[in-house]
């Protein structure tokens, strides 16, 4: 038999992670599409159900009924380009193969409905692109935006959108991003064809609309549309592929865009991009139509968890999940990831054969409808919240394992940055012929770093409502992901183009492995405090804030004092952790060390939510206001500041200031609980 936490244990695990049956799995797995209502959805739910259970674990479920958006029923959305009689010239579409399960291609919660406009070039449709088009005299109001996928998350460019007075979105996928000069495309290269289309959803916020802020349960009340739509984009999107985009970018008048961070493309018909508005003078085209027919529908999920009990502490738990649903066959997203949930599995079934026991308990667990706004694990944790924050040590995200062999690219909370280092380091390396470990070929990279938690994936609930430590693992490099959310990201992508021998996704498996087992197996949990201070000192140290501050007469020393408390008492439990590995201590004792650890990722927890975000509750984390996909220190600090500086009403600016004061306290007062929660007194000042 293999003991708790020694090495012969873990190697064991680590032996069982295996390629090939990986990508066996993700084959199988993704061979036809998994949206929340098909059919093959259904049966994969039950096979997951088995798979767990032939793994020697307890199967647990959770449902949930919640709102899903879909295409309304054969009537696909349609772009049409009108005359000047309101004539039909031409009529793009975006159909899918309902035949074989593939849904036409839809933006979830975009508005439903028939919208006019002259069209408008609008580049990324970031907030930077509209101001550019504003400050060169463009009238935005009332116009069609056409935006190419990519730099920000798609529901930001319809927020913008509206925001600036556009009637509707086209978002494209221009092939600059997707296919550039020099890659073939599917199925000879791993380019995106010209009529590939990225689905995705708009909606921002986590979890059910109709449900906002508490779960989705069976009894649940969900509020009628006048009320959810209040969080929903409220605008006329549509998704087309660049095929369909390029003869309306290509009769666009107006002025030649200037740079090339504007330009496209294009083809030998078309190389010049022009702002619009409207079509060219000699051209019959004169509006553009967006028809968007979706249908707002109530469908169970459910939730599937794999649990192995823990023997000394049963009541803490270490769980790492994925999501099952997918947009079309979705090799990669997300299929790589519920591969390594498999690969987990099964190493525990061999550890738990020969004896082996963890000290917490192991959760796998796999979320349903992530794909339409992060709902499965959301109304979980909505539903679990008091449950988790007494329970939870740490969440594991794995959502794409693999896109790629080179980059290594993790996020986590900053306590959890020394453990990926040490799970690194026992992990294989995908570039094999160069490297022995995923240590060795990250730290030659140019890209080793741990990056913010954002959004855009399941962990955003646990981290933003209940405070718990989360990572999310994955890997991408050369070439890009240039078919995700698209009909083109299938196994053939996967294991010709992206992962050859599937030994990136291995590689993250094993991370993946090594975290999940110390965490529940250490006596002391590996979380490092030392971390989070130097993490705050150096992020408040790159910004503009004492300057900003200053500039105001507004003392910002609150929150750099707090911080440097906060520090020295993370220094000070570290070294009592230490000190403590050397001496034989009470069961009360350990769980007194490891109950601190997790007060302190919840003492950054203010109930209320940040300014117009009430569902992002974690005042150090939280998505950037401008790209819900990146993260953001100390949000609604920065975001005030930003509203202040931008605030050109003399009126406002002073309620502007307040309200950036307000923010400081409450990063001050937070960051002190962090320090309380360290500290080593009876009752802490």
């Amino acid at each position: 038999s293999v003991e708790q936490g020694d090495e012969e244990a873990l190697n064991m695990l680590l032996e069982q992670i295996n390629a090939t049956r990986i990508g066996n799995f993700i084959e199988r797995m993704s061979e036809n599409p998994r949206n929340t209502q098909s059919d093959w959805m259904g049966d994969k739910e039950e096979d997951l159900k088995q798979l767990f259970r032939n793994a020697g674990l307890r199967v647990a479920t959770k449902r949930y009924k919640v709102l899903q958006c879909f295409p309304k029923g054969d009537n696909p959305s349609v772009t049409e380009v009108l005359d000047e009689s309101g004539n039909v010239l031409d009529t793009f579409r975006e159909d899918g193969d309902m035949e074989n399960g593939v849904l036409p291609a839809y933006n979830a919660w975009s508005k439903s409905g028939t919208v006019e406009g002259e069209p408008v070039y609008v580049n990324y449709g970031r907030k930077a692109d509209f101001e550019r088009l504003l400050a060169r005299g463009i009238n935005l109001t009332e116009t069609i935006g056409i935006a190419r996928y990519g730099k920000i998350y798609r529901g930001d460019k319809a927020k913008f959108a509206k925001e600036y007075g556009l009637n509707g979105l086209i978002i494209y996928m221009d092939a600059q991003d997707f296919a550039p000069d020099g890659v073939e495309v599917m199925p000879d290269g791993p380019g995106l064809p010209v009529d590939g289309v990225q689905r995705g959803t708009l909606k921002a916020g986590l979890g059910d609309p109709s449900t906002y802020l508490y779960p989705s349960t069976q009894y649940a009340y969900h509020a009628p549309a006048e009320e959810y739509e209040k969080v929903l984009p409220g605008i006329t999107v549509m998704p087309t592929s660049f095929k369909n985009a390029l003869p309306i970018i290509g009769s666009l008048a107006g002025v030649a865009v200037d740079g090339a961070d504007w330009q496209g493309a294009g083809n030998a018909s078309f190389p010049q991009y022009y702002y619009g508005p409207g079509f060219k003078e000699n051209s019959p085209r004169r509006k553009l139509r967006i028809n968007v027919e979706l249908e707002y529908k109530l469908v169970e999920i459910e939730d599937i968890f794999g649990i192995l009990k823990g023997k000394q502490e049963p009541d803490r738990w270490v769980m790492m999940g994925n999501h099952r649903d997918t947009w079309v066959h979705g090799a990669v997203d997300a299929t790589t990831g519920l591969a390594t949930l498999n690969e987990m599995a099964q190493g525990l079934k061999k550890l738990s054969d020969n004896g082996w026991k963890p000290r917490r308990t192991i959760v796998l667990a796999s979320w349903g409808a992530e794909e339409q706004g992060i709902i499965g694990s959301t109304e979980f944790v909505e539903d679990y919240l008091t449950l988790l924050q007494e329970k939870l040590v740490t969440y594991i995200n794995v959502d794409v394992a693999s896109s790629g062999q080179q980059t290594f690219a993790p996020k986590s909370t900053p306590n959890l940055r020394l453990l990926i280092e040490e799970a690194a380091g026992r992990a294989s390396a995908p570039l094999d012929t160069q490297f022995t470990t995923l240590l060795e070929q990250w730290t030659d990279s140019s890209n080793k770093r741990i990056n913010e938690l954002g959004s855009g994936s399941d962990f955003a609930a646990f981290i933003n409502m209940a405070g718990v430590s989360c990572i999310d693992l994955t890997m991408h490099g050369d070439p890009k992901y240039f078919t995700y959310h698209t009909e083109y990201d299938n196994f053939r992508w996967l294991s010709k183009f992206a992962d050859p021998g599937m030994k990136s996704t291995k590689a993250v498996s094993e991370v993946a492995a090594v975290i999940l087992f110390e965490l529940a197996s250490q006596t002391l949990l590996p979380l490092n405090s030392v971390t989070y201070g130097a993490y705050l000192t150096e992020k408040i140290g790159q910004s503009s804030l004492e300057k900003d501050l200053a500039d105001q007469g507004i003392d910002g020393s609150i929150l750099t004092k707090a911080i440097e408390r906060f520090s020295e008492n993370a220094q000070a439990f570290e070294e009592r952790k230490d000190a403590f590995l050397n001496q034989k201590r009470t069961a009360v004792e350990i769980r007194e060390l490891n109950d601190k650890m997790l007060l302190l990722e919840r003492s950054f927890i203010f109930p209320h939510g940040l300014p117009g975000r009430p569902q992002n509750m974690n005042v150090l984390f939280a998505p950037s206001s401008l790209n819900s996909y990146s993260g953001s220190v100390f949000p609604g600090l920065f975001d005030s500041i930003t509203l202040a500086k931008e605030e050109e009403d003399p009126e406002l600016q002073e309620t502007r200031w307040n309200q950036v004061k307000r923010e400081l306290t409450i990063a001050a007062w937070v960051t002190k609980a962090a320090a309380r929660a360290m500290s080593n007194s009876v009752f802490p000042s």
